[in-house]
């Protein structure tokens, strides 16, 4: 495993750092102990678009409101940027949230790393807790939580969703190889029913795998949040006593539908979304797509950032947003809701300097 030294801090605050993985994270021994420990689930919202050089992006937050303790109810987060090349599979590069390999480890606070006693042999376990990633192929994978309505199963293990990442950010190079994977992993969809998966390629594709009742579903998707997208749950539901708002289909100008909505939540974060990529709708292409800078983009992400304003529909925290080029194989961060700020690697775990 990796020294100290080749752990290195990116912010100020110890929110984020970056990493290089040396060890074989495929050893049998090391599964073992991971699958008692790693737990990984998240909220987030996830679109595609193209900037304007026609290049596929895929665009990122990540909202999970670590808390330090029972007592201390301050969000804490301790992201690590990482850069994984396993032998005979895929190089790749994504971000991995470092609390969810042990919760209660004070090493994974804010700044843990800083510690004199701190020992980078604790991320033994980071490659299974990546919460979004892109490989040498330019698939993206992001892992995102459904809520299960009740009388659904609820999921089997918690590790499984960190590993359904791994396997399809070390093993496919498109959408096609991803479906194909999740159909024939080992892991079954029961087992990681309380999330779903946006997978996104360089061709432009972009699909949402999920598993509901341990059924696998497929539907192409440009936008996702915390809903099931591949049922219809359209009627008016209630959660811990709480009535859900009502969803409404989103269809184009011909009637032809575009979105279908199902139970969960999230729903304001999709709309909101969705109503901003149409402004960048080109619907003079066969492929009516998507076209906009990536600072727009990031506006968008913006637009649907969770912090302890958000109540009106549940606080969350955003600990960071990414935009990953599919085309040229990139990462771009912002840390902690600092926009002022990025940190962007290539997938071969290279600085990358935009011309």
């Amino acid at each position: 495993m990796n020294d100290k030294s080749t752990i290195k801090k990116l912010d100020d605050e110890g929110h984020l750092y970056y990493m290089d993985y040396a060890g074989d994270y495929y050893d049998p021994k090391l599964i073992r102990e991971i699958r008692e420990i790693v737990r990984a689930r998240s909220g987030c919202s996830c679109f595609l678009t193209h900037n304007e050089w026609g290049d596929v992006i895929t665009c990122r937050n990540y909202d999970l409101g670590h808390r330090v303790s029972e007592s201390n109810p301050s969000f804490t987060g301790l992201n690590i940027i990482l850069h994984c090349k396993p032998e005979g599979k895929y190089e790749s590069i994504g971000v991995a949230d470092a609390v969810w390999t042990d919760p209660f480890n004070p090493f994974y606070q804010t700044g843990g790393p800083e510690m004199d006693s701190f020992h980078p042999g604790l991320f033994v376990g980071l490659p299974y807790v990546c919460m979004d990633g892109i490989n040498e192929k330019g698939l993206h994978a992001s892992l995102l939580r459904t809520e299960i309505k009740k009388g659904d199963q609820p999921a089997q293990t918690g590790y499984a969703p960190g590993f359904i990442i791994r396997q399809l950010l070390d093993n496919s190079a498109d959408a096609e190889e991803a479906i194909c994977l999740v159909r024939s992993s080992e892991l079954r969809p029961a087992d990681w029913q309380d999330t779903h998966i946006f997978v996104t390629d360089a061709k432009g594709n972009s699909i949402v795998l999920e598993s509901r009742n341990g059924q696998l579903s497929v539907k192409n998707s440009d936008i996702v949040t915390n809903f099931y997208v591949c049922s219809n749950d359209m009627e008016d539901s209630y959660s811990g006593g709480v009535l859900r708002e009502k969803a409404v289909y989103m269809a184009e100008a011909d009637g032809k539908k575009r979105y279908s909505i199902g139970y969960g939540h999230g729903y304001h974060r999709f709309v909101s979304i969705q109503s901003q990529l149409e402004m960048y709708r080109d619907s003079t292409a066969e492929a009516y797509r998507t076209v906009m800078q990536e600072e727009q983009a990031l506006v968008v992400l913006r637009s649907v950032v969770q912090n302890p304003f958000t109540k009106a529909v549940g606080t969350s925290w955003t600990q960071y947003s990414a935009i990953y080029n599919n085309t040229e194989r990139t990462v771009r961060v912002w840390s902690y809701q600092d926009y002022s700020r990025s940190y962007c690697y290539d997938v071969r775990g290279n600085i990358f300097q935009e011309l």
